[in-house]
């Protein structure tokens, strides 16, 4: 296979990368952190590329004999909704969202004729919005729906689409996030914010978390399976969660969400 992997820099899709072509397949590796490329395996083929550039993007990938596009590309912020500025608001979506697109579209015409696949990282706040994530679980919801309304188009067309959402991961994507709150323009900058407490109880964030490896195993076997599921939901909190959400009151649910945040009592109940 020929697989693209676009945030090859990051754990995840480092560990992607690396895994399928330990596996002999052929891999380009894409991200715009041209430092994190550089510490793939020489059998990864790596490109520096802004994925919201939708011609750079296209160029990249024309006559490229894709079998399978492969999207582990995410970045999120830390803020209540009311501190999001909408240039904050827009970063994320563009990131999380708007780049997943540009990438597949231009991919499509090739997977199309290979009978390729498309593989998805997104995230359980696309299934469970957490507060203080207001921007990100609104991008990674619209990538669920994005992912679905992919599917039913290209199904008839024999191009896969499946939609890997693991729960937090150990590789400091949420270390990096809680550290940026008290930094410059970051959301806990100013004491000034009602919200202000609960920037606080986000110091030292790292949630208890599934490694790595489990969630780079998923994708690889979303990658390659003869017949991949449409949906692989990594981690049990990310199994669990939904699922209450279709039995629960919504106050209650709600409750339940908060009380997993750092500070609360499930959130205590859990890194005890």
């Amino acid at each position: 296979m020929y697989v693209l992997v676009t945030g090859a820099a990051g754990g995840i899709g480092g560990g992607v990368a690396s895994s399928l072509a330990a596996a002999g397949h052929d891999v380009l590796g894409v991200d715009r952190d041209a430092a994190g490329l550089a510490g793939l395996s020489d059998a990864v083929e790596t490109a520096a590329i802004d994925l919201r550039d939708e011609a750079a993007v296209r160029d990249l990938l024309a006559d490229r004999p894709l079998d399978a596009v492969v999207s582990c590309i995410g970045g999120y912020e830390i803020a209540a909704a009311e501190d999001t500025s909408a240039e904050a608001f827009r970063r994320q979506l563009e990131t999380n969202l708007t780049a997943v697109h540009v990438t597949v579209a231009a991919a499509l015409p090739t997977l199309r004729e290979r009978g390729g696949r498309v593989v998805v990282v997104g995230s359980m706040v696309g299934s469970v919005a957490l507060p203080y994530h207001g921007a990100y679980s609104a991008a990674k919801a619209g990538l669920d729906g994005y992912v679905d309304a992919l599917r039913r188009e290209v199904g008839p067309h024999g191009v896969d689409v499946t939609l890997v959402e693991p729960g937090p991961v150990r590789t400091g994507f949420n270390e990096r996030a809680a550290a940026a709150i008290g930094g410059a323009g970051g959301a806990g900058a100013s004491d000034e914010s009602p919200y202000a407490d609960a920037y606080r109880a986000f110091e030292g964030y790292s949630p208890a978390a599934t490694d790595v490896e489990t969630v780079v195993e998923r994708v690889v076997t979303a990658t390659t399976a003869d017949r991949p599921r449409t949906r692989y939901r990594v981690s049990r909190r990310a199994r669990w969660l939904p699922r209450l959400a279709s039995v629960l009151p919504d106050r209650l649910y709600d409750r339940l969400v908060r009380a997993g945040l750092p500070g609360g009592l499930l959130w205590r109940l859990l890194h005890r």
